[in-house]
């Protein structure tokens, strides 16, 4: 069984807005693999291990970005 985080957890653990995460949820190319259950639109979660796949494919080393 997947560890699961709520949104909230998730913004919490990452300082990102709720509200970005959804808009990552929203977007066309590779959204945010957010879940929600049937009945519960209120409540948003995903498990660890798709969070930390869905970052690895999205985000950059920072001795790759240009800083300045």
């Amino acid at each position: 069984m997947a560890v699961m985080v709520t949104i909230r957890q998730l913004s919490e653990e990452t300082g990102l807005k709720r509200s970005t995460l959804y808009e990552l949820a929203r977007r066309e190319e590779d959204p945010l693999p957010l879940r929600t259950l049937k009945g519960h639109k209120r409540t948003s979660c995903m498990s660890v291990r798709d969070w930390l796949e869905w970052f690895d494919r999205n985000s950059d080393l920072f001795k790759e970005v240009e800083h300045g």
